[in-house]
């Protein structure tokens, strides 16, 4: 019992820090969302079956199938994790192809959202569907800090290095 209460609560706080980041006024424009919580979506979070699938939807923000492609690939995930910190990426090999896929994103709104902030840095990006994102993936993202949160400073190399 005591395990599935701190279950349950750690599965109320991730939806509680989820919409307080939704909550804040972006720092360039001043737009705020108005976020109402519903008590179904904490449950459906708990109950949620471990190895469930769903379809989502990620950022590619750079492939590759040059011989050099696996180094380009990671530069731009370094890139991409210094200037969004928090939100997760991963370099993924699709034979010949290298891509650098950024994000979980459980509808289209959430992924144009991320396509967005990410366009600002890599300005070729494009939104891909996932047909098997494991739930689990999308319980854990971020992808909705406030940009204020998620820009650092940075020195970024020339756009043909990418």
């Amino acid at each position: 019992m005591l395990a599935a209460a701190v279950l349950c609560a750690g599965a109320q706080d991730r939806v509680s820090t989820y919409t307080a980041r939704l909550r804040m006024p972006d720092a360039s424009t001043g737009a705020q969302a108005t976020v109402s919580n519903d008590s179904d979506v904490a449950a459906g979070l708990r109950t949620a079956p471990k190895g469930e699938k769903v379809v989502g939807y990620r950022i590619c923000i750079f492939f590759d199938n040059t011989q050099n492609g696996r180094n380009l690939a990671n530069g731009a995930l370094g890139t991409f994790r210094n200037r969004f910190p928090g939100i997760p990426g991963e370099v993924v090999y699709a034979n010949p192809t290298f891509k650098t896929m950024v994000g979980y994103c459980l509808d289209m709104t959430e992924a144009s959202m991320l396509l967005g902030r990410v366009r600002e840095v890599f300005p070729t990006s494009v939104i891909v569907r996932e047909e098997n994102m494991p739930l689990t993936n999308l319980i854990h993202s971020s992808v909705t800090a406030s940009a204020a949160d998620s820009i650092v400073s940075a020195d970024l190399p020339a756009e043909e290095d990418f």
